[in-house]
């Protein structure tokens, strides 16, 4: 069974590439990004310009959501280390801040380019935000098992360089959050757990934002239950994921036992095929392609960055949600204080006919949100099975249980 997700994973989604080595101490700065301060992905995708032949396209409140100037014109980017501990650096430019809020992007499996999520780390990092984006695995060589300490590794060491660098923009650690999609969604919710212990060399996240989180390989450590109770947690899943489906949102979910419902939200998006191009709410709907962004890692670079669309899902949905989030977190709200009409995070614009995109389904209880369909995705049989089950074992010894 596991040969067989290997193989579905990479070769039908093919949402994951491969990483070659980085230069050790290669610190650069994106010389395009600086002589094109305006060329960097601004959301106008050609995604929603193109219409159907009824003129149905998803127009998502351009003026607040694509026209909008980002307070920074340029970006600076940085990659260092080495291999699976490899990581890259993004910092808002023009003007340059002192200080800056720190994002950590982990990105999906195998999808270690930073082109592939180059249009959402532009909006963090032209809004005002550093982005730490970890590269937490070389190529198949790279365990599964290795990817939490790889990830924490490449964290703590783009914290000091932020902190004690020449030149870089300082690092708010008061205001640190984490973006994951898929099986950074998963490492999001672990990393969170893993800073709630002191001697971790990382600052606590104020908030958390898992995407269709999945899981390669399962572990008990580090325990959910950890996450502190003042952590923002949002989890986001998608109705057509065959990819990895709503389990292991859920599981994140549920075993965050120390947030209240009052800080954590589970979202459901759901496609609308209504005009073109569809809206489905699909495993690679997060992605969103910025070449500029491209540092040439990747095998299936070219089929990813492919993939990448920009639409309303991404600036009305994916982007703005975890904005919210985040500045909620910053400022030390909950979210029932910080959204306090639902629609906030419900909204996704109207398609160009008047007619309403379909809206999540957002709740901060699991049970008024509908189960993806194969909600295990391609994994078919869960890693855990429910605790209620047991083999080998006599009707009372179960029941004892």
């Amino acid at each position: 069974m596991n040969g067989f997700r290997l193989s579905v994973c990479v070769l039908i989604l093919a949402s994951f590439g491969t990483n070659g080595s980085s230069n050790a101490g290669n610190t650069r700065a994106d010389d395009e990004i600086e002589r094109n301060p305006g060329a960097i992905v601004e959301p106008e995708s050609s995604r929603v310009e193109r219409r159907d032949p009824s003129g149905r396209h998803a127009d998502q409140n351009r003026k607040r959501t694509q026209g909008e100037s980002k307070p920074h014109k340029q970006i600076v980017s940085y990659e260092l280390g080495v291999g699976p501990r490899s990581y890259m650096i993004f910092e808002p430019s023009d003007p340059k801040p002192i200080r800056a809020p720190v994002v950590v992007f982990l990105h999906g499996w195998f999808a270690v380019n930073p082109a592939i999520y180059g249009a959402w780390i532009d909006h963090l990092v032209r809004s005002g935000k550093i982005v730490i984006f970890p590269r937490y695995q070389n190529d198949f060589s790279t365990a599964p098992q290795e990817f939490l300490g790889n990830a924490v590794a490449a964290i703590r060491d783009a914290l000091g360089v932020l902190a004690t660098g020449r030149g870089h923009v300082r690092p708010r650690l008061d205001q640190i959050g984490l973006i994951g999609h898929s099986a950074g969604g998963n490492l999001a919710a672990y990393i969170a757990a893993v800073a709630s212990n002191p001697n971790s060399g990382i600052p606590s996240p104020k908030a958390v934002v898992a995407v269709m989180p999945g899981e390669v390989f399962p572990q008990k450590e580090p325990n959910l239950a950890d996450i502190p109770a003042k952590t923002l947690l949002v989890v986001m899943v998608g109705e057509e994921d065959i990819l990895v489906g709503d389990s292991r949102g859920r599981e994140i979910f549920a075993e965050a036992v120390a947030i209240p419902r009052a800080h954590k939200r589970f979202i459901l998006f759901r496609s609308d095929r209504h005009g073109y191009p569809p809206l489905v709410a699909e495993h690679t709907a997060p992605t969103g392609a910025n070449r500029r962004l491209d540092t040439g890692h990747g095998v299936l670079k070219s089929l990813q960055l492919s993939l990448g669309e920009v639409n309303a899902f991404d600036h009305a949905g994916f982007w703005r949600i975890a904005d919210m989030t985040l500045d909620a977190g910053f400022s030390g709200k909950s979210l029932d204080r910080a959204v306090r009409d639902p629609e906030q995070f419900r909204h996704l614009g109207y398609w160009s006919d008047g007619r309403r995109v379909t809206p999540p389904i957002v709740a901060d209880n699991l049970d008024d949100v509908p189960r993806v369909i194969l909600s295990n995705g391609v994994r078919i049989i869960p890693w855990r099975l429910p605790e209620r089950l047991s083999f080998g074992q006599n009707s009372d010894q179960t029941q004892a249980r």
